[in-house]
């Protein structure tokens, strides 16, 4: 009898990479506080402890508690220093409330429906360029094209400007990784800066040019009582757009397809009734979530959790992988079922920092899936997914399948 190895997280191991939930697992059972030391701070493992920590008053977003990056930083990277500190995790509560008050009606589910025929005409389009039958490489043809070209799309953006706005992305969510080193970071600068140079051509053009039914000019109408987002708050918004609405629903949709068709008695039944593609979306996010790290919080004050002491300044990990695969969430937690009937959508965060975008990215990923398997009544794995060395996210940089448009 083999003995097992001693619990450690590292997240670029491959084998973690490729499947973390045995690991997860044993850290829930033997180890659900874990002091990481690369991350510099406490990783909770279970849902109890997830779910209390989220709700908890003294854990907040902003690393800085409110301070602002230091001068030095500002002084060297000023852009990003601009960028970050007028966003929806860094700025103070009343200002992230004001904001979330103007632009909730946009994002609302009723809001985003408006743009359904265009996120449909662009997901056909793509799928239109795929071959009838053959090799495809999902992920780079068709996952990773479609988001941030309806991002794009309902920002009214030159689609030329796509693979630089696929790019600003991946910087800007990098940047986010603790223990980045000091060289990554400088690394992302320039393509944060033109990123954020695009951004603001574009939201200066609106000004002058009104577009009826175009994001921009909503964003740039919002306002209550006359409060106006302000031209700082505006180029963040939309990085912050373009972040939160090209990832989440790119690596999404990929764990999507991977897993349904892992699960081919849940792809069936998707096929016979489509209706539950926008399920079966949120049932792989609660499944399978594609971080390679916990979510972060940082403690506003010194406090104790249990038997542990959280330090002011100080991150707090909270795993939410694990936490949805816990079976004191779910007693069949390890089972895929996409007719589940979900009482929330915890994976898209929790309270005032719920995602702004979570309505549109369930309506693209429930129209790619649904678009995707009609086109297709055949399809299968044709090779083991191909990993990225992402700091966040697992991406799959390849996802090769086999498609054929006949049954």
């Amino acid at each position: 009898m083999t003995t097992p190895a001693p619990l450690r997280y590292d997240p670029m191991d491959p084998s973690f990479t490729k499947d973390p939930h045995p690991l997860l697992a044993r850290f829930r059972e033997e180890s659900p506080v874990y002091h990481w030391e690369q991350g510099g701070g406490y990783i909770f493992f279970r849902y109890r402890d997830c779910m209390a920590l989220l709700r908890e008053s003294r854990l907040g977003v902003d690393p800085t508690l409110g301070a602002g990056f230091p001068p030095e930083l500002k002084s060297a990277f000023p852009e990003f220093a601009a960028l970050r500190e007028n966003d929806l995790f860094m700025v103070p509560p009343a200002a992230h409330a004001r904001l979330r008050k103007l632009l909730n009606p946009t994002f609302g589910p009723r809001a985003v429906e408006a743009h359904r025929p265009k996120v449909k005409a662009i997901i056909a389009a793509l799928l239109d360029k795929l071959p009838k039958e053959g090799e495809v490489d999902i992920s780079t043809e068709f996952t990773r094209q479609y988001p941030v070209r309806v991002i794009a799309s309902i920002l009214n953006i030159p689609s030329d400007h796509v693979p630089e706005f696929v790019a600003f992305a991946e910087a800007l969510i990098s940047t986010i990784m603790p223990g980045l080193s000091p060289e990554q970071f400088a690394a992302c600068m320039p393509i944060i800066s033109r990123g954020m140079a695009i951004v603001r051509a574009v939201i200066a053009d609106r000004r002058a040019n009104p577009m009826p039914n175009d994001l921009t000019t909503e964003l740039i109408n919002a306002c209550d009582e006359q409060d106006r987002l302000s031209d700082a708050e505006l180029v963040s918004l939309v990085a912050g757009l373009l972040v939160g609405g090209t990832d989440t629903t790119y690596h999404g949709t990929n764990q999507a397809i991977l897993t349904l068709l892992q699960h081919p008695e849940q792809l069936a039944i998707l096929r016979d009734d489509p209706s539950l593609a926008r399920n079966a979306f949120d049932e792989t996010l609660r499944f399978n979530i594609f971080g390679r790290v916990p979510m972060v919080r940082y403690a506003t004050e010194s406090f104790a959790y249990g038997d542990v002491h959280l330090e002011r300044g100080r991150p707090v990990f909270l795993f939410l992988m694990s936490a949805f695969r816990d079976p004191e969430y779910l007693a069949d937690a390890n089972t895929y079922d996409i007719r589940r009937q979900h009482t929330g959508t915890h994976w898209f965060g929790l309270g005032p920092h719920f995602c702004l975008g979570a309505s549109l990215a369930r309506m693209e990923a429930e129209i790619a899936l649904q678009s995707l398997f009609a086109r297709y009544p055949t399809i299968e794995i044709a090779g083991e997914p191909v990993y990225g060395m992402h700091p966040i996210m697992r991406t799959m940089d390849q996802f090769p399948i086999r498609v054929s448009a006949s049954a």
